[in-house]
């Protein structure tokens, strides 16, 4: 009998540390808004990657004044080169940016970083939370794949 074409059922378990959770969430919030052009993102990651070089170079921290004509002159080329890719690859002005239901794959992405982050507000002390913020919400679903589901293993 010939298997019928549809969609993969599958589901799998993954089993994380509480770090790698934390980089999963960053990881799919990152790239899902790489996916949608929006240029802050890649300006943060240069800065990210100069200012680790930065560190290297010199010690201390990674705004030196003077390496490389300075932090500020960085920061600046970044913006720079930042809003160029934009405009030349998504075809948007400096003060526009693609988000949600641009892209299926940026949009499963973005659910699965919701999944991610409120299950790490979830485990946090009571104490340590904040309700004002995004990381308590419940996730929304944009994408096509239904929401993941993350569950804390217990001891």
């Amino acid at each position: 009998m010939k298997k019928k074409k549809g969609k993969d059922e599958r589901v799998y378990t993954l089993h994380l540390t509480k770090r790698q959770v934390e980089l999963l969430s960053y990881a799919c919030d990152r790239f899902s808004r790489l996916i949608c052009g929006q240029d802050w993102t890649y300006q943060e990651l240069m800065e990210e990657a100069w200012e680790k070089r930065c560190k290297e170079a010199v010690g201390g921290h990674g705004m030196d004044k003077e390496w490389e004509g300075g932090w500020q002159n960085m920061r600046d080329d970044a913006e720079v080169m930042s809003n160029e890719i934009k405009r030349r690859y998504w075809g948007l002005e400096r003060n526009a940016m693609y988000g949600i239901h641009y892209d299926d794959t940026a949009d499963i992405l973005f659910d699965i970083h919701q999944v991610l982050r409120k299950r790490l507000w979830d485990d946090k002390p009571e104490e340590n939370k904040s309700h004002i913020t995004v990381d308590a919400n419940e996730a929304t679903r944009f994408g096509s794949e239904p929401l993941a589901v993350i569950e804390r293993k217990e001891e």
